[in-house]
């Protein structure tokens, strides 16, 4: 029964009743209503689907659907057909497995949700035992539903089906030996802003656009001397005249009332910019009065700024000596009154308003003096400054309150009057219109009551006629208020206020529009209005003045907008009062944003800022154009840091924090893109976002939200957590921290990185943020970022991990050091041998906290491996006589005991005697010994005998060091040199305290030892022992040689002046230097544990710090710490570690969002796009048509040369030299670009690239980066003072300056070029150049330079990247074959010294294909092949080459627009092995060529079809078919086979042509692939072509016929069948 009930339910769910034989009923009523419901409400649905897929798009997901499951019915009919007669088969199963994976495949459209649910009904309902026929019934009435309302269309169902089967062909297995594809199709590699880029802050303009101290107008004094009913005797008024004074006629009622109502309408006008000012009216006064007035209106302001408004229409103009008039107690007299004596009255600062005539008579007056009294109150405050006493006089000048005169004067001869701003009605010859329509007090009109002036006045206008109808009366009946924008009065008002901002802000100075503008609301409404006045009054012959003078501003064109505004107002007001018709408003802002936008699609490099930039902030405080203004705004931000800085000195900032507080979604991205674009351009706004904080957290968290705006939010909060405790604390609050953590592993790259970099800001110097970080393991989900694959991404995970280590600084807690030491071990073995140098940067950058912490373990290490090798040859070669160092050994350094390890192996010699690799590959490197644990310092006598115990994790330092030690091997320069700083801060910090008191020691015997010339060691590659040792495992005595005196004397003081700025240099100025070694020195021990007395910070370390031991007497505060306590920095909660060298990550990374659109990254979402890096495509752009150019080139090039292949009568005739140029040494590479007119050749650690077209040579080597030893090598694999340098000779040594600083170091020259590689042919070319020593550098090429004809001028190049390749070369035959071979290929050097030093078995080969962007990396002596995916700078794979004891000799090269799927590769045991690089590295391998017994010489594919073309040294050459080779290539395979001799030095052959070249000691011989000898080039041979000697190395061009060659007497030449290159 209850299956029955089962059967029932599902069939209801497809709206059908199925017959049950068991004997149930047909359902209820209920029933049956509930399922003709549904199947309504699917009819429904599908039936929506249909009509708004039938126009729109005919790939419809519902077609799948009901392809799949009438296939499903199918095979579940067939089951059930089978089960009667052999019982239930696997079908079932397998339609129910089908009916899942469809449910499956449409979760995702969310409008298939009703169907989904009925296959899960119908699913579950047959995986019910007995049930397969009512489930089959159900699945056919849904099948017939959807076909009912979902009608067949057969050309849409081909199309779908066609397209399924295209979908769902399997990938074929065959491989690809080769595919041409177009140059554009073709990827161009290294072109991200890494490469193209200094790792630096983006350099721009920072305006201050924030007002240093906001003003307000507290008091505002208002003196009328109008006497009304007595006229001025100097001004005779006209008939009809003016009358109203503040909108009040002054005869309508009697004088004392008039003059009451005038004074209270002047406060009401006032009161509606100021509301909250304190007013004051003098009507009528006397001398007194107004003294009275200013004293006291100051005497409460204080500080604030105090309005003086006067009306002098009673009483005569103002003097010639800037005199304004009041009256006499009776009135009977005009008493002048001084503006100097007002302006000490009223003090600063202050504003003046003049409504009177010749008002400009009055700062004409004002200015001299107002620059008499700066300049006395400059040397005022010069004579207080001398005196100690500017406190005091400054003090005094605050107030001005007392009463007497000269208590009032005194303080405020020091106030400045520059603030003090004066508005005058008219200029100094100029009277006040009398115009009977206007007001007597016109200017105070326009500053008051602007909008019904300008109504007024434009109703006046007769050439402006064009409301009629309106009279000066309707004006006064305008309905509405002035702050209600939603009427007529309130949206003039608003239109008015953007006007004049936007004149003032496109008129005004930028610093005097922030003055006047944005500092006083009061002082920003009057200078409106006085824009207003100005063309008003001036078109009545009356020039107002201000000071500061404004520039004239009534001619400009925003005023034709006004009049338009004015006019469509004015054009309602009938309507409005007649038929109380409602207000529409106006299309001004809508209107200005159009403009904007139009301005905005301009994209003119030339034009000038827009001036509706004023207009778009008002615009922010409508509802209805609020979004569209936003997004406006967005994209002028997008313009660059000037846009940004336009925007906030316009006044944006209020308005967007207002925004923040909208719930609005649709806000919420541009808002999300403001700020980031803000905040990127000034950090300081971090403050006034502490708030709201929560508004971009709740974006970021919403995962809905774009993945831009998401990242945009995440750059948001990092930038307010940086550096910011008040930040940093709100957000821990919140759940930004486990919001990261969750978000972490998202597909956007860039939302991946930001999120680390926020981490990283949220606990940098920020202990309890860590600390939650670490209960939620966030340092091992910052693990699976070190593996990222872009390398922005994985650089900001070793920035959050390296603030994660600083982020504690007290270290009593062994917890903390434990995880420190884990990660800090982590990311060195993750990405210490990244291929980005980004992310090796910031290594360096992060193992520095450690070195910083642990401060005394890195000395310890240090100074055991330097007295380790105080007898190694790099002793020697610092001091001439080894004698020397027991006469010179210090007194102080007797008392060290220290054993020398059981290990051999020393730091101080990591680079043996040879050039170091960059990643630890030297003969035995530390770590790596036979002890190789932290008990090998243990087991020596001073140990036993001190009862100490060995250094705990000693073997994690040392391979820490080891590891810093190996960047500053680094290859690229800039990585070198912050971890050369690191390893000189440790030197310093050991060496500097024993320096010291050497130098206090020896300075009386310093005439003595002038002889010695021995400077400090340079390096710790090089160290020279000054602690002595002992030769005996437990001997104390000790040999090292003196510091520097002498010639060197001049830095003596060097030392001593680094351990008197730690704090214990009183000892050593004091004449004692021995009082603080010997007491730390006398019973120390490297092996001892804990640190006893406070370290040096900053580079300076006490002795015992600096060595690890505690003092004799124990007398330290820390030596009651625990044994585990390992760091020798304790510092105060809250105190933040300083870097020893900062790097320039994070700056760079925030200029990401300060840059323009277009040099960002595309913002395309998707799996195909969120992992590349791509720009915006600007079709307009020269750069995209000059590309273009290049291609069509590129294309003429191939159809050129493939015409040559079919026109030549002899295409073998390679007997015409159509170029030579003599080298300084042999060549031993040499090879053409594609489609350059250019040569590349390679001689010992140089490239040069030869143009014949404008013939110049460009250099790649230690000299292209600026030449100094420093920057060329920056660190980079030098060898010790045994060792012998490339060219066979002993490297340079320099001595290190005192300081040990690394302008001192020398390193090692470049290692032996041994391969070349371009990248982007097809465009521009990066030069990709290998060296034996497993370096790879990427050149770009400087701007051709004709002028440049020699090697002695070469132009600089710049180096994009570089990188330690291959790790692991063969030093050893690395170092013979330098030897051996450097400088002598040309002196009669045999065949196989040629060849070897060619092609050595320790030789770097590299083969580079530009489709997919892989480098192939082999030779060196390893047993495999590399990949390196140069675009995302990672390494790929490792695949072995097989169970034999070979490495790769050869590998075949790549034409650079090729795809192919294969390596091949040819080894040193004569076999050539072909590879499937898709394939997992174990089964990497496809087949073996054995048809060699000798190596490979030349191994290569030919491009067009699957032919492997192989010569060995010993002249055999083969020619197989690849397509039929299985596991091996059998004799069958091989088309041709031949003997070119013995002798032969090198092969080659060219991939398109039917050419193989084979040269030895006296000939060139050149053959077609069917093995025919077809000419052969001797001595002398040629018409114009030079002596032909021993070939070097050959090389085809890889389209035209020409031949190029180098030959052992430093000659390059090229060969071609035509004359004309």
């Amino acid at each position: 029964m209850t299956s029955a009930v089962r059967v029932k339910s599902a069939t209801a769910a497809v709206g059908v009743a199925v017959d049950e034989s068991s004997g149930s009923s047909n359902g209820s009523i209920a029933d049956q209503e509930l399922s003709s419901g549904k199947e309504t409400d699917l009819r429904i649905l599908i039936r929506t689907r249909y009509e708004n897929y039938t126009f729109a798009r005919w790939d419809d997901p519902i077609l799948v659907i009901v392809d799949q499951l009438e296939h499903i019915e199918r095979c579940q009919s067939s089951a059930l057909e089978n089960q009667v007669a052999i019982g239930r088969e696997r079908s079932q199963d397998d339609s129910l497995n089908d009916l899942r994976e469809v449910v499956n495949n449409i979760r995702q459209d969310h409008s298939l949700i009703p169907i989904v649910k009925h296959i899960e009904q119908i699913s579950d309902f047959q995986a019910s035992n007995g049930q397969e026929q009512a489930s089959l019934g159900c699945l056919r009435e849904l099948i017939k539903i959807i076909r009912k309302e979902w009608p067949r269309d057969d050309f849409i169902q081909l199309r779908t089906k066609r397209i399924q089967s295209i979908q769902a062909q399997p990938p074929t297995e065959s491989i690809c030996f080769g595919e041409h594809l177009r140059d554009d199709r073709c990827p161009l590699s290294l072109q991200t802003k890494r490469h193209k880029e200094r790792i630096q802050a983006m350099m721009y303009e920072r305006q201050t656009w924030r007002i240093r101290e906001r003003m307000k107008t507290a008091s505002v004094a208002l003196v009328l001397c109008l006497n009304i009913g007595v006229d001025p005797p100097d001004v005779v008024k006209i008939q009809p005249c003016s009358r109203l004074e503040c909108w009040i006629d002054p005869s309508s009622v009697s004088p004392p009332k008039a003059m009451e109502l005038i004074g209270s309408n002047l406060q009401m006008q006032y009161e509606r910019w100021q509301p909250r000012a304190r007013y004051k009216k003098c009507n009528d006064p006397t001398v007194d009065d107004v003294k009275k007035l200013c004293t006291s209106l100051r005497r409460n302001a204080k500080g604030e700024r105090i309005l003086f408004h006067y009306n002098g229409h009673g009483v005569p103009k103002p003097t010639a000596n800037g005199e304004i008039w009041v009256f006499n107690k009776t009135f009977t007299q005009y008493i002048p009154l001084s503006i100097f004596e007002l302006i000490t009255w009223m003090s600063a600062p202050s504003i003046y308003v003049y409504d009177c005539s010749n008002a400009g008579i009055i700062i004409n007056s004002f200015q001299p003096y107002a620059e008499q009294h700066e300049k006395e109150l400059e040397k005022a405050l010069a004579a207080a400054q001398q005196r100690g006493g500017v406190q005091q006089m400054v003090g005094g000048s605050g107030g001005a309150g007392n009463v007497a005169a000269n208590q009032v004067q005194l303080p405020n001869q020091m106030v400045s009057y520059k603030n003090c701003i004066h508005l005058a009605a008219c200029a100094a010859n100029e009277i006040l219109p009398m115009n009977a329509q206007l007001p007597a007090d016109l200017f105070t009109s326009c500053l008051t009551t602007p909008i019904n002036i300008a109504l007024k006045w434009y109703a006046m206008q007769e050439k402006l006629g064009m409301v009629p109808r309106i009279q000066s009366e309707l004006i006064d009946k305008i309905p509405g208020k002035v702050n209600d924008r939603r009427t007529m009065m309130g949206e003039l008002n608003w239109i008015f206020t953007a006007i004049t901002d936007t004149i003032a802000w496109n008129t005004l100075p930028r610093e005097l529009f922030q003055r006047l503008f944005r500092q006083d609301l009061l002082v920003a409404s009057l200078f409106r209005n006085f824009l207003l006045a100005e063309r008003i009054l001036r078109s009545h012959d009356c020039t107002p003045v201000s000071l500061p003078a404004l520039p004239p501003c009534y001619r400009h064109p925003m005023w034709k907008a006004w009049d338009l505004v004015v006019d469509l107002a004015l054009q309602q007001l009938p309507e409005i009062l007649d038929h109380n018709a409602p207000y529409r408003q106006l299309p001004f802002f809508e209107h200005q944003l159009t403009a904007f936008q139009v301005w905005l699609d301009s994209e003119s490099e030339s034009r000038t800022p827009p001036e509706q930039l004023p207009i778009v902030l008002q615009v922010l405080l409508s509802q209805v154009h609020r979004l569209r203004a936003l997004e406006l705004l967005a994209r002028f931000l997008d313009l660059g840091p000037w846009a940004v800085n336009l925007a906030l000195g316009v006044g944006i900032f209020p308005y967007v924090l207002k925004l923040l507080q909208s719930s609005t979604r649709e806000l919420r991205p541009v808002l999300v893109f403001i700020w980031a674009k803000i905040l990127a351009v000034d950090p300081s706004c971090q403050v006034d976002l502490v708030k709201e904080y929560k508004y971009f957290l709740s974006v970021l968290q919403d995962t809905s939200v774009s993945k831009e705006h998401r990242t945009l939010s995440a750059f948001v909060l990092s930038s307010i957590v940086h550096n910011f405790l008040l930040g940093q604390t709100s957000a821990l609050q919140g759940p930004l921290l486990s919001i990261c953590l969750e978000q972490l592993n998202d597909g956007s790259w860039l939302l991946r990185q930001w999120l680390a970099i926020c981490l990283g800001m949220l606990w940098q110097n920020f202990e309890k943020a860590r600390w939650s970080g670490a209960r939620d393991l966030a340092h091992e989900k910052l693990y699976v970022l070190l593996r990222d694959s872009i390398p922005e991404v994985r650089a900001a995970a070793v920035f959050a991990l390296g603030t994660f280590i600083s982020s504690v600084t007290d270290r009593s807690e062994e917890q903390a050091n434990n995880i420190d030491r884990i990660i800090a071990i982590t990311m060195l073995e993750t990405v210490g041998e990244d291929m980005s140098p980004l992310v090796r940067m910031e290594l360096a950058a992060a193992l520095q906290w450690m070195v910083v912490l642990f401060e005394s373990q890195f000395v310890a290490v240090y100074l055991a491996e330097h007295m380790r090798g105080h007898v190694s040859a790099a002793s020697f070669v610092m001091c001439p006589d080894p004698r020397e160092l027991t006469l010179s050994t210090h007194s102080l350094e007797r008392h060290v005991t220290i054993r020398r390890g059981a290990s051999s192996s020393s730091i101080s010699n990591m680079g043996g005697a040879s050039t170091g690799s960059g990643t630890g590959s030297s003969s035995n490197p530390l770590g790596r010994s036979k002890s190789g644990s932290a008990s090998s310092g243990g087991r020596g006598a001073a140990g036993a005998a001190g009862g100490t115990n060995s250094i705990p994790f000693q073997s994690i330092f040392t391979k820490l060091w080891m590891g810093i030690f190996n960047l500053a091997q680094d290859p690229f320069p800039r990585v070198a040199a912050i971890a050369q700083e690191i390893v000189d801060h440790v030197r310093d910090t050991a060496l500097c305290p024993i320096m010291a008191a050497k130098e206090a020691t020896m300075a009386n015997a310093s005439e003595k030892c002038s002889s010695l010339s021995v400077s400090l060691p340079p390096s710790p590659n090089t160290r020279v022992n000054y602690l002595g040792g002992g030769g005996a495992p437990g001997g104390a005595g000790a040999t090292a040689e003196s510091p520097p005196v002498g010639p060197t004397a001049s830095s003596a003081s060097h030392w001593a002046q680094k351990l008197r700025l730690s704090g214990s240099g009183a000892c050593v100025a004091a004449g004692e230097p021995q009082t603080i070694l010997q007491r730390k020195l006398r019973t120390s021990s490297i092996n001892d544990e804990t640190d006893s007395g406070p370290a040096y910070s900053r580079g300076v370390a006490g002795a015992g710090a600096g060595l690890g031991l505690p003092s004799g007497p124990r007398e330290s505060t820390h030596s009651a710490r625990s044994s585990g306590s390992e760091s020798n920095h304790y510092l105060e909660p809250g105190h933040s570690l300083t870097p020893i060298v900062p790097t320039d990550f994070i700056p760079w990374a925030i200029s990401y969002f300060t840059r323009p659109g277009k040099e960002r990254y595309s913002s395309a979402e998707g799996p195909a796009e969120e992992g590349r890096q791509r720009y915006p495509v600007d079709r307009n752009s020269a750069e995209l048509r000059r590309r273009r150019l290049r291609f069509l080139r590129n294309e003429f090039v191939r159809r050129h040369a493939g015409r040559k292949h079919q026109e030549l009568t002899d295409p073998y005739g390679f007997d015409v030299c159509v170029w030579n140029r003599k080298t300084q040494f042999t060549p031993s590479i040499v090879k053409l670009l594609p489609y350059e007119p250019q040569i590349a050749v390679a001689y010992r650690e140089k490239v040069l690239v030869y143009d014949f077209q404008y013939n110049s040579v460009r250099t790649y080597g230690a000299e292209a980066l600026g030449g100094n030893s420093t920057g060329s090598s920056s660190g980079y694999g030098s060898g010790s003072g045994s060792s012998s340098s490339l060219n066979g000779s002993t490297p340079r040594k320099s001595g290190a300056h005192p300081s040990g600083g690394g302008s001192g170091f020398s390193a090692a020259p470049f290692a032996r070029v041994s391969s070349i590689e371009f990248i982007n042919a097809q465009d521009m070319a990066l030069n990709l150049v290998a060296h034996e020593d497993g370096v790879v550098r990427v050149w770009q090429s400087p701007p051709p330079a004709s002028s440049a004809t020699s090697e002695d001028t070469p132009s600089k190049a710049r180096l994009v990247t570089a990188w330690t390749a291959l790790g692991q070369v063969n030093q050893h035959n690395h170092r013979q074959r330098s030897v051996a071979s450097g400088g002598s290929i040309g002196k009669g050097a045999d065949a196989s010294g040629l060849s070897s030093g060619a092609i050595g078995s320790g030789g770097i080969v590299t083969a580079w294909q530009q489709c997919s962007q892989h480098l192939v990396i082999g030779g060196g002596g390893c047993r495999f092949i590399r990949i390196w995916d140069v675009e995302r700078e990672l390494k790929l794979a490792d695949i072995p080459l097989g169970r034999s004891e070979t490495c790769a000799r050869v590998l075949s090269p790549y034409l650079p627009n090729m795809r192919s799927d294969v390596i091949l590769a040819g080894c040193d045991d004569g076999s050539v092995r072909l590879f499937d690089k898709r394939c997992s590295p174990q089964d990497a391998r496809i087949s073996v060529y054995r048809r060699h017994s000798a190596p490979i010489l030349h191994a290569s594919l030919r491009a067009n079809v699957p032919v492997l073309v192989s010569g060995c040294t010993e002249g055999r050459i083969s020619v197989a078919d690849m397509r039929s080779s299985q596991s091996s290539i059998s004799l069958n395979d091989v088309v041709h086979e031949w003997d070119a001799g013995g002798d032969v030095t090198a092969i080659t052959s060219h991939q398109l042509g039917d050419t193989v070249a084979c040269g030895n000691a006296s000939k060139i011989v050149i053959y077609s692939l069917d093995g025919r000898q077809q000419k052969v080039l001797r001595t002398n041979e040629g018409f114009i072509g030079p002596k032909i000697g021993h070939p070097t190395w050959l090389y085809f061009h890889p389209y035209k016929v020409q031949l190029a060659v180098g030959f052992v007497d430093n000659m390059v030449a090229i060969y071609s069948p035509t004359p004309v290159l």
